[in-house]
């Protein structure tokens, strides 16, 4: 797929209509007639990112304020159709035809300073790792699942927390209704009339237990109803909102999206109906149950009423049994619950492992992809220049996600949060926390026990599901033998490190690749020996667009077509577009690159005259 015209409308360059070939196209002119301008506005068309977040605002900025108000449209190219690509400076994100292959760009500050940034070096590593996307894709999944689970878990423990809380008092009552259990027997061998009497309260207390279990599991279920009935009333009131899709009102191609749309309301509509029958059933069911409790209740006093009639001060004790009794059915219903909650729990714990596990395996599969994409650099551009990377050792994004977590805890996170970044991986800081394993937390990072302590309840306040899954990503070294070392990209000049990079990028051999103007802070000898050798090398079927002032590059490489910019001062306008043989071309080289006829000329007899000095 190659850039095969270039149409613009209004702003500085309002009226260009550039046509390019595969191969090498080479924009030429003067400085201000636009290069640059045309090179940014194609980067803003088709939507491609920077390598730095600097540069790519810089970028966007420039092509905005050389648009204006008006649009750019590119027309690419491959052997099966045309794609039409086009973009206003109001809209969002371009409008195309099909879709298509992004091209590599990098503008003049992006070759000086893309090596100098982790995460720039990372980016154009990836562009020759295969597998980036579909790892990037699948990652993203598995992200957004893992959050979700964690959030669930968390609900599940505050659940589980609150009835271990209330089931913490379970053995005392059961202690209680053994201690009094002699006093009940007492007054039950009092009177065989008063024993008659108290075992149909012991059957009375038993039913109230049993009648209060089925108010408490009924309320508990139209808690569950109205929470569903809330979720769904928001589903339904956030859903997707209904525009016409143009003033055309014949056609609406979201005609049929619209009608599946309008059965789902539907649905939920139906399901509010079927919850609210729900509720209205279980209402009507505590209701039989709380007023059968009542009866029952009453039935009971009169009981007492008549025990205590019998013996003096039995009414108390039977009174105090059935209370303690009561709460003790109540409370073995809680341990059930409590029970199953954490069977839940332990399987969703087992199912976010296994995501976690997934996880892990397409981070080590992106590290893979990138090991094997400086592999491959390295054997074409070794021993000269070398690439290596790490596995998971950029802590940046990491050492920030805690920073933020711990920022009020009275810790010194500052210190803290880069020790933990660089000791304990996302995946085991989520598990040291939820496990409240300060040992190991301790252990891992060098801390005392006291402050891993204080770190883990710190954390168990913000969301583990956002700190767990926090890439830490891998590092990528570039290098350049200096002699007989390898000197790192962040120890050379500006005119070193391009020639670390300007060779990267050319091995871009099967994407099309703009660069603008590639010769700065580079000599000629490099243009000659390494930059025009790695363009022959390339298939003609691939693209190269580069903007330059050095005659080298188009000369040299063999250019397939020469785009010559000029300007009024007001404006930048085409002047040729051509093959390299046209004699507007020929004298567009000649007058703008090499300072005309007589300064060539001149410049060609000096090297004649002193080519053996």
């Amino acid at each position: 797929m190659y850039i095969k015209r270039v149409q613009i409308d209004e702003g500085f360059l309002d009226g260009v209509d550039a046509y390019f070939s595969s191969g090498l196209n080479v924009i030429i002119g003067a400085r201000g007639t636009g290069k640059t301008s045309l090179i940014e506005l194609i980067r803003y068309c088709l939507d491609v990112e920077s390598y730095t977040n600097e540069t790519g605002k810089k970028s966007r900025e420039h092509a905005l304020s050389v648009l204006g108000g008006g649009q750019v449209t590119v027309t690419l190219s491959d052997e099966n159709e045309e794609i039409k690509v086009t973009r206003g400076g109001d809209d969002e994100l371009p409008r195309f035809s099909s879709a298509y292959v992004k091209p590599i760009i990098f503008s003049q500050t992006e070759i000086e300073s893309v090596g100098l940034k982790p995460n720039g070096r990372l980016q154009l590593l990836d562009s020759f790792a295969q597998q980036r996307k579909n790892t990037s894709s699948k990652e993203k999944e598995i992200v957004a699942y893992v959050k979700s689970l964690t959030f669930e878990a968390n609900s599940l423990r505050k659940e589980i927390e609150g009835f271990d809380d209330k089931l913490s008092s379970l053995p005392i009552i059961e202690k209680e209704i053994e201690e009094l259990s002699p006093q009940e027997k007492q007054v039950s061998a009092l009177s065989e009339q008063a024993g008659v009497k108290k075992s149909s309260l012991n059957n009375l207390s038993e039913k109230i237990a049993a009648a209060s279990v089925e108010v408490d599991r009924l309320q508990r279920f139209r808690k569950a109803l109205k929470v569903w009935e809330s979720s769904l009333v928001k589903a339904h009131q956030d859903s997707a909102e209904e525009k016409d899709w143009s003033d055309d009102k014949e056609f609406d191609p979201l005609a049929k999206a619209k009608r599946h749309v309008q059965k789902a309301h539907a649905g939920i509509e139906s399901s509010l109906k079927e919850i609210a029958s729900a509720t209205k059933e279980v209402e009507k069911l505590i209701e039989v149950h709380e007023q059968e409790k009542i009866e029952l209740e009453g039935q009971s006093r009169e009981l007492r009423k008549e025990i205590e009639r019998l013996q003096e001060g039995a009414g108390a004790v039977a009174r105090k049994g059935q209370q303690l009794r009561e709460k003790k059915a109540q409370l073995e219903s809680l341990k059930e619950l409590s029970v199953m909650r954490k069977q839940q729990l332990k399987k969703l714990l087992e199912v976010r492992n296994k995501k976690l596990d997934e996880l892990d395996e397409a981070r080590e599969e992106r590290f893979n992809a990138r090991l094997e994409a400086a592999h491959k650099l390295n054997q074409v551009l070794g021993p000269r220049i070398k690439i290596d990377v790490t596995r998971a050792g950029q802590y940046d994004d990491f050492n920030s996600e805690i920073s933020e977590a711990l920022r009020g805890s009275g810790l010194r996170y500052n210190d803290l949060a880069p020790l933990l970044a660089e000791s304990i991986s996302p995946r085991e800081l989520l598990e040291v926390v939820e496990a409240y394993d300060y040992d190991a937390l301790a252990k891992w990072t060098g801390i005392s026990k006291d402050r891993a302590g204080r770190v883990i309840n710190q954390l168990g306040q913000v969301d583990l599901g956002a700190l767990s899954v926090t890439p830490v990503e891998d590092f990528v070294e570039f290098k350049l033998l200096d002699g007989a070392d390898y000197k790192d990209i962040l120890e050379l000049s500006t005119g070193q490190r391009c020639t670390v990079i300007l060779p990267l990028v050319l091995q871009h051999t099967d994407r099309l690749l703009i660069v603008d103007q590639p010769e700065d802070h580079i000599d000629n000898a490099f243009i000659a020996e390494t930059l025009i050798k790695s363009v022959l090398s390339r298939d003609k079927a691939s693209q190269i667009v580069f903007s330059t002032h050095n005659a080298n590059i188009p000369v040299l490489g063999d250019a397939d077509q020469v785009v010559q910019m000029g300007s009024d001062g007001k404006r930048g306008f085409l002047i040729a577009s051509s093959g390299l043989q046209d004699p507007k071309v020929v004298n567009a080289i000649t007058t703008v690159m090499e300072g005309g006829e007589k300064a060539f000329s001149q410049r060609a007899e000096f090297y004649n005259k002193h080519k053996y000095l």
